[in-house]
């Protein structure tokens, strides 16, 4: 039990640091043109992440088992995951469309 706790306390940190890496180093309109094109229905959404998290779950996999640390795959496969989870929660807008009018108007 320990150690998932301490799994899931470095999972949230690593979401964490790359969301504010990922927002700090990708324009605000680049991040949007990727929000929009890669997320624009939730199915799709949902389709990517899904085929990503595997992804990168069976390559984390493969390449531990040919280094013969396979035993790590539950450390090492969430906290890349984390790193998706982290750019897609960059990617969301933080803003609405109005807000860019009623910033105008005063």
């Amino acid at each position: 039990m320990k150690n998932f706790l301490v799994s899931a306390i470095v999972d949230i940190i690593i979401i964490f640091s790359s969301y504010f890496l990922f927002r700090s180093v990708i324009s605000g309109p680049t991040r949007h043109r990727l929000y929009e094109k890669f997320m624009s229905s939730f199915a799709k959404f949902v389709i990517i992440i899904f085929v990503a998290s595997a992804s990168i779950t069976a390559l984390t996999a493969l390449v531990l088992y040919k280094t013969r640390y396979i035993v790590y795959i539950n450390v090492i496969a969430p906290a890349l995951v984390s790193i998706l989870v982290g750019f897609v929660m960059s990617t969301v807008p933080t803003r609405g469309v109005g807000d860019k009018e009623k910033v105008t108007k005063r």
